[in-house]
């Protein structure tokens, strides 16, 4: 069961993510159509997951994106360089629950939060050339695209150009 809610919006809440979700996690950094999107391309067992949990990720912000406290995807905020004031965003909406608006409610409360409450001044995200849908929630939410790693990741048998995006607080507040 998520975690007490962090952030809450009009139809998504924000909970921490808790031990207790690392199934829900591992399920979806292993699901066919999440992990392509993610660039994971090896098994992550439960061992890995908490691993991760207890590493890289106990500094970063990772929030569960729910409905009606029902986990429908994740958004971390990571990389975090408090003396620069920037983070990068990253997140996924579990297919079953994809074109309900849950990814742009998700990332509107992550941009804000960064934003308002860390005193974050740019954020950071990439998303595949091939991901059109990923591409089009950051420019919604106000990314400018920046840069591209040419050839950056192998999906689906052909290597992919990474999108470079970044947005500026001041941007956001525009």
């Amino acid at each position: 069961m998520p975690g007490p809610v962090f952030l809450r919006g009009d139809t998504v809440s924000m909970r921490t993510l808790e031990r207790d979700d690392l199934d829900l996690l591992q399920k979806y950094r292993n699901h066919p159509e999440v992990r392509r999107l993610l660039g994971r391309v090896h098994p992550q067992n439960r061992d890995k997951v908490e691993q991760d949990f207890e590493g890289y990720m106990s500094n970063a912000v990772n929030l569960l994106a729910c409905v009606e406290e029902d986990p429908v995807g994740f958004v971390a905020l990571f990389d975090w360089n408090e003396s620069s004031g920037h983070a990068e965003l990253a997140y996924w909406v579990a297919p079953e629950h994809q074109g309900n608006g849950y990814a742009s409610e998700a990332g509107e409360l992550a941009v804000e939060y960064a934003f308002d409450e860390r005193r974050c001044h740019r954020l950071d995200a990439g998303a595949h050339a091939t991901n059109a849908a990923s591409r089009a929630l950051l420019e919604k939410l106000g990314f400018e695209e920046e840069g591209r790693r040419r050839e950056h990741v192998f999906l689906d048998g052909e290597y992919v150009d990474t999108v470079l995006y970044g947005l500026l607080a001041h941007e956001w507040r525009d």
